[in-house]
């Protein structure tokens, strides 16, 4: 995506968020993908959502959001990072943490002609 692209798709979200996925999309540096999930999440948590997370719960079915809105955060994220996970990397993930792994995994992945996604 170019910025314009980016700016039309993620129109709803701060624009520090929308700076750092046009950065990412550029450069493709997988420093910058917890930065992108947590802020894409963020986005979505419901009020008091952000205490759990910041005490230490970062457990994905803690947070409180439906289905319907997770699977829109999955959206997100796989626009954001031009990443596509599977079914399976779907049901393994957990937590945010095992969530930024994953996806750090896929776009180092990317930069390498020689790995797989």
């Amino acid at each position: 995506m170019n910025n314009r692209e980016i700016d039309d798709r993620f129109s709803g979200f701060p624009p520090d968020l929308v700076a750092l996925i046009q950065r990412y999309q550029q450069s493709h540096d997988p420093t910058l993908v917890a930065q992108i999930v947590h802020g894409i999440v963020d986005r979505y948590l419901p009020p008091g959502a952000r205490a759990q997370i910041d005490a230490g719960n970062k457990s994905l079915s803690a947070f409180g959001l439906e289905s319907l809105t997770l699977m829109e955060v999955i959206l997100d994220i796989q626009d954001a990072l031009g990443v596509t996970l599977s079914d399976e990397e779907l049901r393994a993930l957990a937590n945010l943490d095992e969530a930024s792994a994953i996806l750090e995994k896929k776009v180092a992945a990317l930069s390498s002609p020689n790995d797989s996604k």
